[in-house]
């Protein structure tokens, strides 16, 4: 059976996030669920800290070879830039209201960044760096 490629005008994408803080984990800094369209969610999606600041890590399971692969993901360049914004956005929004309360142990957004960079340091710096090979080694 062949499939027909039609030009459907879509309508906008809704998306709904939900962000789950938590305390920083080396550079996990914590998880949102998105919901489009009010019809499909996508739940585990990792807030991290990295060296170029905060980014969106896609839901992975174990690929059976000691890795981890996406289990579901962004095809479009552009799409991804939009999901990376609305979760980034539902982040900050969540640690301003957390501020806000009052919340005990959270501090403010900055300092919610600084601890994340501060653990990516971290875990840079307990791992061993690895040998290179010379190439005047003996054979």
């Amino acid at each position: 059976m062949q499939e027909k490629e039609t030009k459907a005008a879509y309508a906008p994408l809704k998306l709904d996030v939900s962000v789950r803080v938590i305390e920083p984990v080396k550079n996990l800094m914590g998880f949102a669920s998105v919901k489009f369209n009010d019809c499909f969610v996508v739940e585990n999606l990792k807030i991290i800290q990295g060296s170029k600041g905060l980014f969106v890590g896609m839901p992975s399971a174990p690929d059976g070879k000691g890795g981890y692969r996406e289990t579901a993901k962004p095809i479009t360049k552009e799409f991804r830039e939009e999901l990376n914004a609305a979760v980034l956005e539902a982040y900050e929004a969540k640690l301003e209201q957390m501020v806000e309360r009052g919340s005990a142990g959270r501090g403010s957004i900055s300092d919610q960044l600084k601890a994340g960079k501060e653990a990516v340091e971290q875990a840079k710096a307990e791992k061993p760096q690895k040998a290179k090979a010379s190439r005047n080694a003996e054979r």
